[in-house]
């Protein structure tokens, strides 16, 4: 990976961020590609690769610039020429090219050579012009200097032009250039090629896959192994993160995002369940609580009514479990407080059926208090139970 500053940025850790991003950005894009078998690696032996069998397939450099006016891989760019040399030092070591070579630039190239790679692999004569303009941007070099040792820049061209000609043809009609690379503007097309269902957030998903493939790289790089992650992994974590967001589905909203207004309180002031809290004395602490409680159950059940998340029938039924506890707290407290007075007992019931208890939802696990708590002030609203050990309901 290599980044390109602007005199603005250079003093910035911006440059070097971005440029990771689309390291990882791209990662999760042959992601997208992989098939069954395939993975995909993070700086082993290029920017990102593709594996099969242990095997490299795709290799790929990735340059990114803050400089949107910039034209990238330039005939004579380091950035250019050095990325050829390593894979043509590679062929030399292994005498083998792989099956693809992709040049990422986050903005548009410039140059000769990238106008003949932007022709679609596999037209004819696609190799010659690339080898082509390859020649005259090395002669060009050679013509401007005076008899001396050559630039860096074209030493490094040299090398690359010393491998025989039909390797470099080869070479050359195996790399593709990727421009514009824009992988917000390709999200979507991701989580459909991921097989993301419809039916979640995708958007969402995304996000929490690519925290997922930071931690993985960054947990392997830590006990000093290779970052390289499986298409089957990366279909794991989708499942699990779906299934997570499924589940969430079905539970309410935390009690500091299912706010309560004054004129609400007010209004609930007057309501049955605030009757029952007065015959047994409780604190006007309690009360406001009970209240808030009361309105954030009324809210959340209306909303997961409303989606359909959450069959009617078990509020039912989940009421009618919430009402035998209370039966049993109550013949409880009678065993246990029968010296107290009538005050008294009302407070352990209602303490004993209000402060702790959280009862699952359509089979999860509900662990929001105001989600029991107000379940239970609307069973007495409608005189279902009640605090006060001498009243009886209708």
């Amino acid at each position: 990976m290599s980044i390109i500053v602007t005199k603005q940025s250079a003093h910035s850790a911006e440059p070097v961020i971005q440029g990771v991003f689309l390291q990882l950005e791209r990662a999760l894009f042959h992601l997208s590609h992989c098939g069954h078998g395939e993975a995909v690696a993070v700086e082993l032996v290029d920017d990102v690769s593709r594996h099969k069998n242990g095997k490299a397939t795709t290799r790929e450099q990735d340059k990114n610039t803050l400089d949107g006016e910039k034209g990238m891989f330039a005939d004579r760019s380091l950035d250019l020429w050095r990325t050829l040399q390593i894979w043509t030092n590679d062929f030399r070591v292994s005498g083998a090219f792989c099956s693809h070579y992709l040049l990422v630039t986050n903005t548009q190239a410039t140059g000769t050579i990238a106008d003949a790679l932007r022709a679609a692999v596999g037209l004819p004569d696609r190799a010659t012009a690339i080898v082509s303009a390859m020649n005259d941007a090395a002669q060009a070099g050679r013509n401007s200097r005076k008899p001396k040792e050559p630039s860096k820049i074209q030493a490094i061209i040299d090398d690359v032009m010393a491998l025989p000609s039909h390797n470099l043809h080869d070479l050359a009609s195996r790399i593709e250039m990727v421009e514009d690379f824009d992988y917000n503007g390709m999200r979507q097309e991701l989580a459909t090629r991921l097989g993301i269902s419809p039916d979640v957030e995708r958007d969402a998903v995304l996000t929490e896959l690519m925290g997922w493939v930071v931690e993985t790289l960054k947990t392997a790089w830590g006990a000093g192994a290779p970052g390289i992650i499986t298409k089957e992994a990366c279909l794991r974590q989708i499942d699990a993160v779906e299934r997570r967001m499924v589940r969430r589905r079905f539970l309410p909203r935390p009690s500091s995002e299912v706010l309560v207004g004054a004129a609400q309180v007010v209004q609930a002031r007057g309501r049955q369940f605030v009757d029952h809290l007065g015959r047994i004395e409780v604190h006007d602490d309690e009360v406001l609580q009970a209240i808030e409680h009361f309105v954030q159950f009324n809210a959340e059940r209306h909303r997961l009514a409303n989606e359909g998340e959450i069959p009617l029938q078990e509020w039912t039924d989940r009421g009618n479990r919430l009402k035998q506890r209370w039966q049993n707290v109550t013949r409880q407290v009678r065993l246990n407080h029968s010296d107290k007075s009538r005050t008294q007992r009302g407070k352990h019931v209602f303490a004993e059926t209000t402060y702790h208890h959280r009862e699952a939802l359509a089979g999860q696990p509900c662990d929001e208090l105001y989600m029991t708590s107000g379940h239970y002030h609307r069973l007495a609203d409608d005189n279902l139970v009640w605090w006060d050990p001498e009243f009886r309901g209708d």
